[in-house]
């Protein structure tokens, strides 16, 4: 009997802990195991700008800036061309949900690109003591921006 006892109290133990444990994971917040991530959509230029459209989601909590670089892979066998942009550190609304972005990149003096150009593009996100989360980064060819109506 008392081997029952110890059986049935062994198996209501076991119970409660699965209850409680699945409590525990239908309330967690549904994203929260989503990762702070960047993906690049494309690369357009107009004129000599050069902006970046990408998407990004990061966690609520986190202060993050977007730093981006863009060289040209391709082309005379001078130096490379490049461009940089920032969004400030904490410009990012962060709150588990993907959202879009058009990040615009200042070319360096001298630096020229043209529609058709292969282009390395690197986005990362920073914090406000300097580097923070590596990003993307692509290899792709500027495309000359689509007209609107």
């Amino acid at each position: 009997m008392k081997s029952t006892r110890l059986k049935a109290r062994l198996a209501g133990t076991a119970a409660t802990v699965a209850v409680l444990g699945g409590a525990a994971l239908a309330t967690a917040p549904a994203a929260a195991a989503k990762a702070n991530v960047i993906s690049i959509d494309r690369v357009t230029l107009d004129g000599q700008q050069l902006s970046v459209h990408l998407g990004y989601s990061c966690d609520t909590g986190y202060t993050w800036g977007l730093t981006g670089k863009a060289v040209t892979t391709d082309g005379p066998a001078g130096p490379a061309s490049s461009a940089t942009g920032t969004v400030a550190v904490g410009a990012l609304t962060c709150d588990y949900r993907s959202r879009a972005l058009k990040l615009d990149l200042t070319p360096a003096a001298g630096a020229h690109f043209a529609a058709g150009d292969d282009v390395k593009v690197t986005v990362a996100f920073t914090e406000e003591n300097g580097p923070g989360l590596e990003g993307e980064e692509i290899i792709t060819t500027l495309l000359a921006p689509v007209p609107t109506r």
